[in-house]
């Protein structure tokens, strides 16, 4: 019987391996591709003027692929449009969209629509371009993805010459997400089952630039201001929300200017130098509110990698014209005691191993299965003073291996280039394996004056953050990318409107797609088969961990929603095709008719 029981096991294993079902990564079920994609277009430098951008017609719409699916164009038409360009998205591919309205701004009738379909399903959606005339905003794109159940959603653009971008990422067996909307808080847990076995440098995660930067409050007498000091539109609360799991934390007592030995509490802060002289710049959260923000998020989203890298770590006077004022023991002390106020630190965790080779699972599974909170020193701290407390879950930037690369560039396309070719510089995976946490900074720095009449906001959502999708997507494979993709202004789509519910969610679902898809085909870093191509029935935990795919309401380009929309409102579509449109191939309709897509 024994003997029986075993040919049966076999039978099963041989039937498992002649149908290709096994739990294995192969170089040959790898979909990414390689097809080249037309080159994109970052905003020009004179567009981010607000005078000369308003005259402008050419806006972008990026679409993002990271299923195993190709995206396929299916049919466009467009009525007063001089550029109507669109095309296919390859697996693991982005590319930028071409839109140029007719005439001048106040042109009121173009408009054009894009249908696309998900190769291999019945997944379907619609990209739609109007003007809206008159109106302070009048240029704007509805991303359409009724057909895969996942809503619609209304943009206008962020200024002249930019994108709207769409991430898509998922499977037809796994489900499918997009970045009209945010998913759960907790995405690293949601998908343990696919990370929990990568090494910390195998994963990727956003981060967040100056991150207690989310507004000004001059708690030191400088020209800083909102315009050309603050960096976040968010608190770290909806930080986390929005994805980031690595933060830049600029930390520093404030004291009075007749008493060194007197401080008014620990204050995020942003300086040109926090060892100058006189430092310019402004404060921005407090300690306190980072600490209370932070354990509101663990404690309704359990189980997540969360890095604090925290710098600074001096004394300023309230007007800060007299150098530093450095920390003593006794300061250092009072700092550790507000840091252990936040929840789910991992306490005395093995450093004889860099974080960076540690198992995803290794903190995850911390407290209990919380997560971890990862507090990481890296600031001006004299040689006789603590640096480290292992027991209160305070370490040493040293304890991970990080390459952190800024490019001090002014221009998106001048920063652009040298972050990809970066991070291209190292393979992922196999005997070259790259050793390090690589933090790719996806941010300019503009000059003062740049900064202050033009805003570090305008030059994030206009030039910045969209070239990510086209540009930063088309840099990376398989085998290249960056752990950490840190950036101004996270989730701000337009300029100060950043409540939660007119943020966008590109980061978020890039970040998910980038786990879950990009680096699942390379088979030295997952070894399994990708989630997103195992057939139902395996028996595999990440069956368990399907994509939500449940909301397929409507967000208004001001945040209002729609949880349940009538079935036939669909935003900007067009009934009648009027005499003059373009069809995609090229047709001119010479009579109106109805839409056949409608």
């Amino acid at each position: 019987m024994k003997g029986l029981g075993s040919l049966a096991i076999l039978a099963s294993y041989a039937w498992l391996l002649v149908s290709g079902q096994t739990d294995v990564c192969r170089v040959r079920d790898r979909t990414f591709s390689t097809e080249p994609m037309p080159g994109g277009s970052h905003q020009p430098a004179d567009k981010m003027n607000p005078v000369s951008g308003a005259v402008s017609t050419r806006f972008y719409v990026t679409v993002v692929n990271l299923t195993p699916h190709r995206i396929r164009l299916e049919n466009t038409h467009s009525y007063q449009m001089d550029i109507f360009d669109f095309g296919d998205v390859p697996q693991g591919r982005a590319r930028q969209n071409r839109v140029k309205y007719r005439g001048t701004w106040a042109t009121g009738d173009d408009a054009g629509e894009a249908y696309y379909r998900i190769d291999g399903t019945d997944k379907t959606f619609a990209l739609r371009l109007k003007s809206y005339i008159p109106n302070s905003a009048p240029r704007r794109v509805v991303l359409d993805l009724s057909g895969m159940g996942l809503g619609q959603r209304e943009y206008v653009f962020p200024g002249a010459e930019t994108s709207v971008s769409l991430v898509i990422t998922g499977s037809n067996r796994f489900g499918f997400q997009a970045s009209l909307r945010h998913g759960p808080g907790n995405w690293m847990r949601r998908m343990y089952n696919v990370i929990r076995d990568r090494k910390v440098r195998h994963l990727v995660m956003p981060g967040t630039h100056d991150s207690g930067m989310s507004r000004i409050t001059d708690k030191i007498t400088s020209i800083g201001s909102e315009t050309n000091t603050q960096n976040q539109g968010i608190n770290i609360y909806d930080q986390l929300r929005a994805g980031s799991r690595w933060f830049d934390l600029r930390i520093g007592s404030i004291h009075p200017n007749d008493n060194a030995g007197r401080y008014n509490g620990f204050w995020v802060l942003h300086v040109n130098d926090e060892l100058a002289t006189l430092a310019i710049g402004n404060s921005g959260e407090s300690l306190d509110d980072v600490i209370s923000e932070v354990n509101r998020f663990t404690s309704e989203n359990p189980g997540e990698i969360i890095f604090f890298s925290i710098r600074y770590l001096v004394g300023r006077y309230e007007f800060p014209d007299r150098g530093p004022i450095m920390w003593n023991t006794a300061m250092v002390n009072d700092f550790f005691s507000k840091l252990r106020a936040i929840n789910n630190r991992c306490l005395n965790l093995d450093t004889s191993t860099g974080f960076e080779n540690q198992k995803a699972s290794y903190f995850m599974d911390q407290n209990e299965g919380k997560g971890c909170v990862i507090l990481l020193l890296n600031g001006q701290l004299p040689g006789d003073v603590p640096k480290e407390s292992f027991g209160d879950g305070i370490y040493h930037i040293r304890r991970i291996g990080i390459q952190d690369h800024w490019s001090n560039k002014q221009t998106a396309d001048a920063m652009a280039p040298d972050q990809i070719a970066k991070w291209r510089s190292f393979n992922r995976g196999g005997g070259s394996d790259y050793g390090n946490l690589h933090i790719a900074q996806w941010l300019v720095t503009p000059d003062a004056v740049a900064s202050t009449v033009l805003s570090l906001q305008a030059y994030a959502i206009q030039p910045t953050n969209p070239s990510l999708y086209w540009a930063g997507v088309n840099g990376m494979d398989p085998e290249h990318w960056p752990n950490v993709l840190m950036v101004d202004y996270i989730g701000v789509q337009q300029r100060d409107q950043w409540g939660w519910d007119q943020l966008s969610a590109e980061l978020y679902t890039l970040a998910v797609g980038l786990n879950l898809y990009m680096v699942s085909e390379n088979c030295d870093v997952h070894g399994k088969k990708s989630p997103l191509l195992r057939s139902r029935g395996m028996g595999t935990e990440e069956d368990q961990q399907r994509l939500e795919t449940s909301w397929n309401g409507i967000i208004f380009a001001n945040g209002t929603t729609i949880n349940n929309p009538p079935p036939t409102l669909h935003l900007g579509r067009v009934e009648i095709l009027r005499n003059g449109t373009v069809l995609g191939n090229g047709t001119v309709l010479e009579t109106s008719i109805p839409n056949p897509w409608f």
